[in-house]
């Protein structure tokens, strides 16, 4: 039987036209335009792993430059004084670059990783050239619930000056808190602070990168230069983690990227045959799927990231790395994709419907807990369902059992709706707020009058906000205010059967917010999708995430069966159908047909009279 990829009733309106609102037509000139590195005139992708003696530096970059495989490293030379020759030949080619400190402590609050004056008067080489630098402050949520009271994490961090450092661990069994906390407020003020120090340790220069946690928003707003997200390793979310670091780079004037890291479990990638080294794997068929890699590449790159790292690199991408002059499978793979996104315009995320958290909401899927460690309360779990039940079902292989016969398949899923929203926090401007047709508020809000003002003026510029009954409740008086000022809908309790709890949003509402919004209708296979809009049109990502199936340490199984078909159904006029990945031109009535191979990514532009919705 034909799978159709909306739900319920969002066929029942395929057919219906999106609502026009004002400015919401030309978000290149708002809070939803890509954001750039700093100083970098595209799109940067970037080699993992820098020499660090100046020859073999130019010769890596030769390398790069002759094999199309990057403009820039991550990480670059280690942050400090004795990478000045190397910072100055790198600020005379442009190239950005994210550091490393020369510590190994540098996520731990109290530790010795900080800049001297001299490491800051020697990355002050690239500010000069108005080059773009940054020192990584990687998995930082997750050392703060995790491994801050590691003994073991420790002991190989400091070795023999392990006993010196030990009073800087926290205790065992409070998520990296010295007691129990109280309260969010609370909460906030202790994961602000440790993050805060970090940043003065680095003299402001700390890009975050967060893996097991969802605290994207909070780097951003405590002065991150870049909101950063490990992906792949043994990290869920993907998906709902994006749409934070989008909707955090929007709301705050950043860039965000993407790091795509190896580990699987006990395995990675590397070059080589795959072998058994004691417990783990490694070679080029170890860890992630080549497929998944080509997939998380293209999607971080069309969802915005202004930079991709994919992790180890310099130690997958050549059959060796000591002569880097023939490419493995997974470097001729970089090479095409960055050769890419260097010849197409991905255009802008149309993402209508903004869902708005509490600004101390601290959600973290990994966790399983507010900040990690709160009792969750309903509202708590209200968000939670609608990441992992509604909006990416299939996402968390946290909190249930990954697919024993392909463990990757929970990494990307087929969207239901569309890769519509953003999330932001209530602190966001009405600027920011005013970008997106729609507003969907989740979880306990505290209708602070900044908020409410900053939804006013949403409301007032066109926008439309969707609350909960216990919003209406919890604003009182203020509701009235809201009404006046423009649309405000109260929704419909509903009680999502999959999960057997009140949601935020019934399933058949999401599904006429996309219906109602995008510019065009899916039917037939599910598939992973998002919509761009360029200055010709849109073009349409279509995810096939089906028919590759991975286990750490075995190679990759192909069943060439599953391939997805899918019919994308416009809403307005088409002049002309292209994919970009085979370059044919497609049919466009009565409606436009694909076929995604499986474990593959298509690119549909759609090119149009009109780029507005109406």
């Amino acid at each position: 039987m034909k799978k159709y990829y909306h739900f319920g009733a969002a066929f029942l309106i395929s057919s219906l036209a999106a609502a026009a609102f004002p400015d919401h037509s030309a978000p290149e000139k708002g809070p939803w335009s890509v954001r750039l590195l700093p100083g970098q005139p595209g799109f940067v992708f970037t080699m993992y792993g820098c020499p660090g003696e100046l020859d073999k530096l130019k010769e890596m970059v030769g390398v790069m430059q002759e094999k199309g495989l990057g403009n820039g490293f991550d990480p670059g030379p280690t942050a400090n004084a004795a990478s000045k020759p190397l910072f100055e030949y790198l600020a005379s080619i442009h190239w950005p670059m994210i550091c490393y400190p020369g510590f190994g402590d540098f996520q731990i609050k109290d530790g010795k990783a900080c800049l001297s004056d001299a490491d800051e008067a020697a990355m002050q080489v690239l500010d000069q050239a108005g080059d773009f630098s940054a020192i990584q402050l990687g998995e930082w949520g997750y050392y703060f619930h995790n491994l801050s009271c590691a003994e073991s994490w420790w002991r190989d961090v400091y070795g023999p000056e392990f006993d010196k450092m030990k009073q800087f661990m926290k205790p065992a069994g409070l998520a990296g808190y010295d007691t129990r906390p109280k309260s969010k407020q609370e909460c906030y003020d202790i994961v602000k602070d440790y993050f805060t120090t970090r940043q003065r340790a680095m003299r402001g220069r700390n890009m975050s990168v967060t893996g097991h946690s969802h605290y994207e928003a909070y780097a951003a707003e405590w002065g991150a230069r870049v909101v950063g997200l490990e992906v792949c390793e043994n990290i869920a979310f993907t998906q709902s983690k994006i749409a934070f670091a989008r909707g955090a780079a929007r709301q705050w004037g950043l860039p965000w990227s993407l790091q795509a890291s190896p580990w699987f479990s006990g395995a990675c990638t590397t070059n080589g045959p795959l072998r058994i080294e004691g417990k783990d794997a490694r070679g080029l068929d170890a860890g992630h799927s080549l497929s998944l890699y080509r997939r998380m590449w293209l999607h971080g790159w069309f969802a915005g990231a202004a930079l991709v790292t994919p992790e180890n690199s310099s130690a997958i991408f050549f059959e060796d790395s000591a002569k880097p002059d023939k490419l493995t499978a997974h470097g001729e793979a970089a090479a095409e994709f960055f050769a890419f996104t260097r010849s197409h315009d991905r255009g802008i995320p149309f993402t209508p419907v903004a869902v708005v958290l509490d600004h101390l909401a601290g959600y973290n899927g990994y966790m399983g807990h507010p900040w990690g460690i709160l009792e969750s309360m309903p509202g708590d779990t209200e968000i939670n369902d609608l990441f992992v039940s509604q909006l990416y079902p299939g996402s968390d292989h946290i909190h249930h059992r990954p697919n024993p016969d392909n463990p990757e398949d929970s990494y990307l899923r087929a969207t239901p709706y569309g890769e519509l929203a953003d999330v932001l926090l209530s602190t966001a401007k009405a600027e920011t707020l005013s970008a997106y047709p729609v507003l969907l508020l989740a979880g306990d809000i505290d209708f602070d009058p900044a908020f409410v003002d900053a939804l006013c003026g949403a409301l007032k510029h066109g926008s439309r906000v969707l609350l909960h009954p216990r919003h209406r409740d919890t604003l009182g008086d203020r509701m009235k205010r809201l009404q006046e000022a423009g649309k405000v809908e109260v929704l419909d309790l509903w009680t999502n059967p999959a999960t057997e709890r009140p949601a935020a949003i019934a399933n058949e509402r999401l599904a006429r917010l996309a219906a109602e919004y995008l510019p065009f209708s899916l039917e037939g296979d599910p598939v992973e999708y998002q919509i761009n809009r360029t200055q010709s049109g849109w073009v349409v990502e279509l995810i096939n995430n089906a028919g590759v199936a991975k286990k750490p340490k075995e190679p990759a199984v192909v069943d060439p069966s599953a391939v997805a078909k899918v019919k994308i159904v416009p809403k307005t006029a088409v002049t002309r159908v292209r994919e970009w990945r085979t370059g044919q031109e497609l049919a466009t009535e009565p409606a436009i047909n694909v076929e995604i191979p499986p474990g593959e990514t298509r690119f549909v532009e759609v090119e149009s009279g009109n780029t507005a919705t109406k």
